[in-house]
C-alpha cells in the first residue's frame, strides 16, 4: 500500500480504471462480482481519497473515472465510500474497528441509509424498529433494497426506537437474525449483489451505534451522498458522449444538434459537480438535488444517443454500448429516485 501512495493520484486512477475496464464484461456476464474491484481500488489507496479533508473533489474524480468504465463498479464504490464516511463519523471505538478495513477494501460496506433520507424528506417512516436492551439494541424489520450484500459485509442502517429515538447503527451481514433474500436478476448490475434483507431481533452492541441523532447525521452526510452519486452519473455520461462524438458523420449527422445540446448539459453538470465537491458549502440543498437529478437525466439521454448512433452493433447484449444503456436504466429509480428528487426540488420552488 505504501508503494501505491507514492504514485500520483492521477496515475493510480488511470491504472485502476484500466483494471475495471478489463473486468467490465465479466462483471456484466455474472462471472465475477465487485469484491475483486473494491480490493484493487482499496490497495491503490483510492477508496479513502480525500477522506476528512475540506472537499471531496479527489473522490469525485475517482468515481467518475471508474464509472466511465463500469457503472456497476462505480456504484458499488460509491456504496463503499459512503459506508466509510459513516464509520469515519462514528465514535472512536467503532471507527477504529472498521475504518481501515473499509478503506482498504478488505471489508465490504453496505449503505442502507436511503430510507433515512426519504424519511427525513417526509416521504415515509423508517422500516426498522429498535428496542433498547441491556447492552445495545434489538432491531427488527425490512431493508427493502441495498447493494454490496455479501455474508462478510458491514451494513450501516437507520432505525427508530420505541421511545422515539432515531439511530444509525452498524451490524455484520452474517449476524444472527439477518436474513438475506436471494438476489434477483438485474439489468446490468447483478455483480453489485443488490437485494433485500430482513432483521429479526438482530442484536446490535451498544458500541456499534453510530449516533442517536439521525437528522443531524444525515444533514452532514447528504451533500457527500448526492455529490458522489452524481459522480458516477457523470462518469458514464462522459464515455457515452465520447463514443457518440465519433459517429456524427453520414446518417449520424442528423443527431449533431442533439449531441451538442447533451454535451453542453454535461459540461454544466461536471462544472457544478466539481465546484460543489471542492466546497459543498457553496451549494444549497436545492442545488444538490438539482445536480443529482440532472446527472441521472443526462446519463440516460447520453447512453440512449450512443445506442442510437451505434445501431445494430450496439443492440448486441455483449457490446459495451448495450451495457452502458442497461446500466443507465437504473439511475432514475435508484434512491433517491427521479420521482423523489423532483418532489423534493418542488418544495424549493
Amino acid at each position: 500500500m505504501t508503494a501505491a501512495v507514492s504514485q500520483p493520484l492521477t496515475e493510480r486512477r488511470r491504472t485502476v480504471a484500466e483494471s475495471v475496464r478489463d473486468r467490465a464484461d465479466s462483471l456484466d456476464r455474472g462471472e465475477t462480482d465487485i469484491r475483486v474491484d473494491l480490493t484493487t481500488i482499496g490497495e491503490s489507496c483510492l477508496i479513502a481519497a480525500g477522506l476528512g479533508g475540506d472537499g471531496i473533489g479527489e473522490m469525485v474524480a475517482v468515481i467518475e473515472d471508474i464509472a466511465a468504465e463500469s457503472l456497476a463498479v462505480g456504484f458499488s464504490l460509491w456504496a463503499q465510500r459512503m459506508s466509510l464516511e459513516y464509520i469515519d463519523r462514528a465514535p472512536t471505538p467503532l471507527r477504529n474497528r472498521y475504518r481501515d478495513d473499509l478503506a482498504a477494501g478488505r471489508l465490504v460496506g453496505v449503505t442502507a441509509m436511503a430510507a433515512a433520507l426519504k424519511h427525513l424528506a417526509g416521504l415515509g417512516e423508517l422500516p426498522l424498529t429498535a428496542e433498547r436492551t441491556a447492552d445495545g439494541l434489538a432491531v427488527s424489520g425490512p431493508i427493502h433494497w441495498a447493494s454490496n450484500i455479501f455474508p462478510e459485509s458491514l451494513i450501516v442502517f437507520p432505525a427508530h426506537g420505541t421511545d422515539g429515538t432515531r439511530y444509525v447503527a452498524a451490524v455484520r451481514a452474517n449476524a444472527p437474525g439477518v436474513r438475506i433474500a436471494p438476489a434477483p436478476e438485474l439489468l446490468a448490475l447483478g455483480a453489485t449483489s443488490s437485494t433485500s434483507l430482513t432483521f429479526d431481533k438482530v442484536h446490535v452492541d451498544a458500541d456499534h451505534i453510530v449516533t442517536d441523532d439521525l437528522a443531524g447525521f444525515c444533514g452532514n452526510i447528504r451533500p457527500t451522498f448526492l455529490l458522489l452519486q452524481t459522480a458516477f452519473c457523470s462518469g458514464i455520461t462522459r464515455t457515452a458522449l465520447t463514443e457518440s462524438s465519433a459517429r456524427l458523420t453520414g446518417l449520424g449527422a442528423q443527431f449533431a444538434e442533439e449531441y451538442q445540446t447533451l454535451a453542453a448539459r454535461y459540461e454544466s453538470l461536471r462544472d457544478r459537480l466539481h465546484r460543489f465537491a471542492a466546497n459543498s458549502a457553496t451549494a444549497g440543498p436545492a442545488d444538490l438535488i438539482r445536480l443529482r437529478l440532472d446527472g441521472s437525466i443526462v446519463a440516460v439521454a447520453a447512453t440512449r444517443l450512443e445506442s442510437t448512433l451505434r445501431g445494430g452493433a450496439g443492440y448486441a447484449s455483449s457490446s459495451a454500448t448495450n451495457r452502458r444503456f442497461r446500466e443507465a436504466a437504473f439511475l432514475p429509480i435508484q434512491s433517491p429516485s427521479e420521482g423523489q428528487l423532483r418532489w423534493e426540488l418542488s418544495q424549493y420552488e
